[in-house]
């Protein structure tokens, strides 16, 4: 844990800035009564000239240094604060004219280095705040112009030609790819579809253009996936390729942290899992198109591959490297597995009506390798909601195979550590201007540290007794 006076004050600053351009165009527009308007602009204001201050803390620092030799000057006492300069000018005898002009000079001197310090403050306060409007952030990305949108879909195809009005709204949380509401008015009726886009920059590295024909496939199968209806590869549309899928019915089923489902529907989960493990990826064509399809040896080569993105994407962190060695020493003993992997099967990507489960979501880290992984990927929410052994008899029961406990222990360290990976390339990615948008900010130095402490505990765990 860093002190305040060891952080880069540039940083720090730019997160606050993150902040306030999130406060600007995502919550001051919702705002209606004259009181929460007025509140978050005295924010909007303390925020930014805390970043200031914080950025300028260095130059602050040699400011007050100047200063105080100038007290000391002045006064000839080399302890010599604020109060004491007030002191003295408050009982100086200004009858004399040497003492006049003496305080005259100090004066003088006193207020030109004050003048220039509070004028560089001031003029940084408003060079950040253009700076703040003008940087470079994903969140506009969002932004889509609904009757634009709505033309788009006229020209599309003949059957939209009637359409009258289109409203668009951006569902909250999206973390790699953003997810926008459509809602469609025709004389026909109305109709509502789900758009997936990318944005201009991916945390996770894929595009929805992979994604298309796995979804594609595995909807085929018979898997509960929305059924994607078309793939838009043109950037321009809407700001970045997406996918339009068919509206299903439910809610989001939890978070990376936490969830409410219940036992039936944890278990409806598990049985969702071994179908999806079971597709045949090679009788449905998955092997040409998955990340490592053709891979003799998937797993392995999966590490090899994030472990080249760690050394890229993220700073030297010991703790990563001793967990990509654990891998390395366990890997000739869990086994050579070649099946479908959805890569992110964990509750915050399952959609739930009651206890049915109505659609798994986000592929875009789906590739060849072992089913172990997901089922790992899992574990940490589902144990807390209902007993392992009890999800996993639901995994056997509708045809999954076995799976030892070695390889959920490999898996276990795998998954913190390829979050940990992504999470903390975000923060590179914040830290270089690439996105620093409080989406690219959250999940560097928030989740990131949560990943490092999963990491470290469960690593601890397994090599405590070796």
């Amino acid at each position: 844990m860093y002190e305040w006076k060891n952080m880069n004050s540039n940083l720090l600053a730019t997160k606050l800035r993150s902040v306030v351009s999130a406060l600007r165009d995502d919550l001051k527009p919702e705002l209606h009564s004259a009181q929460a308007k007025l509140r978050a602009e005295l924010i909007d204001m303390l925020l930014m000239r805390l970043s200031v201050e914080i950025e300028l803390q260095e130059a602050n620092d040699i400011h007050e240094r100047h200063v105080s030799e100038l007290l000391v000057a002045a006064t000839g006492n080399s302890q010599a604060t604020a109060r004491a300069f007030s002191d003295e000018l408050l009982f100086t005898n200004l009858s004399n004219e040497f003492t006049r002009q003496r305080v005259s000079k100090v004066v003088k001197s006193l207020a030109e280095l004050e003048r220039q310090w509070r004028s560089r403050v001031e003029a940084k306060l408003t060079e950040a705040t253009r700076g703040t409007v003008g940087a470079k952030t994903s969140g506009g990305e969002l932004v889509i112009d609904p009757l634009a949108f709505a033309d788009y879909l006229r020209k599309r195809a003949p059957e939209n030609t009637s359409i009258t009005s289109v409203k668009l709204t951006t569902v909250p949380g999206g973390r790699s790819k953003a997810t926008i509401l459509a809602d469609i008015e025709a004389p026909s009726g109305p109709r509502s579809i789900v758009l997936r886009k990318d944005f201009g920059i991916s945390v996770a590295g894929a595009s929805v253009a992979y994604e298309y024909p796995i979804i594609k496939a595995v909807w085929e199968a018979g898997l509960p996936v929305p059924q994607p209806l078309w793939l838009e590869s043109d950037p321009e549309v809407i700001g970045g390729q997406f996918i339009a899928f068919s509206r299903v019915a439910g809610k989001a089923m939890g978070t990376l942290f936490t969830s409410d489902a219940s036992p039936a529907f944890l278990r409806e989960f598990a049985a969702v899992l071994a179908r999806l493990h079971a597709v045949d990826i090679d009788a449905t064509g998955l092997a040409d198109k998955l990340n490592l399809g053709r891979d003799r040896h998937p797993v392995k080569t999966l590490v090899m591959q994030f472990r080249e993105r760690y050394r890229i994407t993220v700073p030297p962190t010991p703790l990563m490297d001793a967990a990509f060695a654990w891998l390395d020493l366990q890997l000739e003993s869990i086994g050579n597995e070649r099946a479908l992997v959805h890569g992110d099967a964990a509750l915050h990507n399952t959609m739930g009506d009651g206890d049915r489960m109505t659609a798994l979501l986000d592929w875009e880290l789906a590739h060849a390798g072992d089913p172990a992984e997901d089922l790992a990927y899992c574990k940490y929410l589902v144990e807390r909601l209902m007993p392992w052994d009890d999800f996993m008899a639901a995994y056997y029961a509708a045809g999954g195979k076995r799976v030892c406990e070695a390889r959920i222990r490999f898996f276990t360290i795998w998954r913190t550590l390829y979050l940990a990976v992504l999470t903390g390339g975000t923060q590179t990615l914040f830290e270089s201007g690439g996105d620093q948008d409080l989406r690219i900010a959250g999940i560097g130095y928030t989740t990131f540290p949560r990943q490092l402490r999963d990491l470290a505990t469960d690593l601890a765990s397994y090599t405590a007794g070796e």
